[in-house]
């Protein structure tokens, strides 16, 4: 009778409906694949490059990738994938870009005269 009566109380039927809703809400967001939960969503719009650029525009001599990276790192004070950097440079180095690479895993801006 003592269980029985428990479920009939309108108050712990509020509490456990809240309750269960709760847990519902929080299986959901765990399982929610958006983009959000991802830990390297700080890193995206271009963010990475706009500081590989400004780290080789401020070098003053030739830089090797191991470098180029952690001054990335030092820059945005995120931990950035090392293949998100060697895969950048390896895109814009030569062709129209003024990135040049010189030798292997060693690059440098060009500068123009003014």
């Amino acid at each position: 009778m003592g269980l029985l009566g428990a479920y009939s109380n309108p108050e712990i039927q509020g509490r456990l409906r809240r309750l269960s809703d709760e847990l519902d809400r929080l299986a959901a967001r765990k399982d929610d694949p958006r983009p959000s939960a991802r830990p390297d969503r700080q890193l995206r719009n271009g963010l990475v490059p706009r500081a590989i650029q400004k780290v080789l525009a401020d070098a003053v001599e030739p830089m090797r990738v191991r470098d180029i990276h952690d001054a990335v790192e030092d820059l945005l004070g995120l931990v950035v994938p090392a293949s998100s950097v060697k895969c950048w440079l390896a895109k814009k180095a030569g062709g129209d870009s003024r990135l040049v690479r010189l030798g292997r895993g060693r690059y440098q801006v060009v500068r123009t005269p003014l």
